[in-house]
């Protein structure tokens, strides 16, 4: 099939600004949505492995719902987990006859600034690599990315299964307060633009777009559509396109004025495969 010319054009302009490093223009967030097995994940990895190696001084941060260590083998060697005091991981080895665990080794921090420091921009967390952090508690994820809006230089925060991180429906959590949960929605829903403006990249998926807070929805710069996903009505992209994408391939709206379809490489699970459990 012969691609157009204007087709191709828009698909260049979309990944080119979700690949720009402008201050002026900021940050962008994005959300991928699909069903279970539709690769939401592998273009997560996909595109975390791009900047890795386009923007080799930009700290990348990952949220990894899985709770697997062998995830993130997809990008190679380069990656490294980080816990925050009080959350202790358990790794497990799945593929023992008799169970068992693994010492995987993870580095515990104390506060953000030990993370990544506002001022400097130093601290554990280091550029060209993978920074996979895990909290105790979800939410957590949105204090830290308030403190990334503040901090110096270029972040990229790739967040698997945003609807454990802004559900639309907290009172449906168990365990949570639900006055907190909408507390933290609406403090994550205003701090949105202002991390375009710290120069932070926010990239999600979730695996429908009705599980998350709409005034997240609101602000997006791109969406991206997976095979099986429900695509928004205020796009131009035909919901039958979206059904025979095959794995490996999207359609990429930006701000809902232009849309295109992109590739993306599906990245086979890795062996051992290593789940990690969160102790309360």
């Amino acid at each position: 099939m012969t691609i157009s010319k204007n087709i191709f054009n828009k698909i260049v302009e979309i990944l080119y600004r979700r690949q720009l490093r402008d201050e002026s223009m900021g940050g962008f967030t994005s959300l991928t949505s699909g069903p279970t097995g539709s690769g939401k994940t592998s273009q997560l990895f996909y595109e975390a492995k791009i900047f890795m190696k386009q923007y080799p001084e930009e700290i990348i941060f990952f949220r990894d719902s899985m709770l697997s260590a062998s995830n993130f083998n997809r990008i190679g060697k380069n990656w490294k987990i980080f816990a925050e005091a009080g959350c202790n991981l358990t790794f497990r080895n799945l593929t023992a006859k008799v169970g068992g665990s693994m010492k995987v080794k993870y580095t515990t921090f104390n506060d953000f600034d030990e993370l990544i420091d506002k001022d400097t921009g130093l601290g554990l967390a280091k550029p060209g690599i993978l920074n996979v952090v895990y909290f105790k508690d979800d939410y957590r994820w949105i204090d830290l990315l308030i403190h990334l809006r503040r901090v110096v230089g270029w972040q990229s925060v790739f967040i698997d299964e945003i609807e454990d991180i802004i559900p639309l429906n907290p009172s449906k959590r168990s365990n949570e307060d639900r006055n907190m949960r909408n507390e933290k929605n609406i403090e994550f829903s205003n701090n949105v633009k202002k991390l375009r403006r710290g120069l932070v990249n926010l990239l999600a998926d979730t695996q429908s777009e009705d599980e998350i807070d709409w005034r997240f929805k609101r602000k997006l710069n791109f969406n991206v559509y997976l095979r099986g996903s429900r695509v928004s009505s205020s796009t131009r992209i035909k919901q039958a396109a979206v059904d025979k994408l095959s794995i490996g391939e999207c359609f990429i709206d930006m701000e809902n004025r232009i849309y295109g379809k992109s590739n993306f490489t599906s990245f086979p699970p890795r062996r051992p495969i290593i789940e990690v459990d969160m102790e309360e």
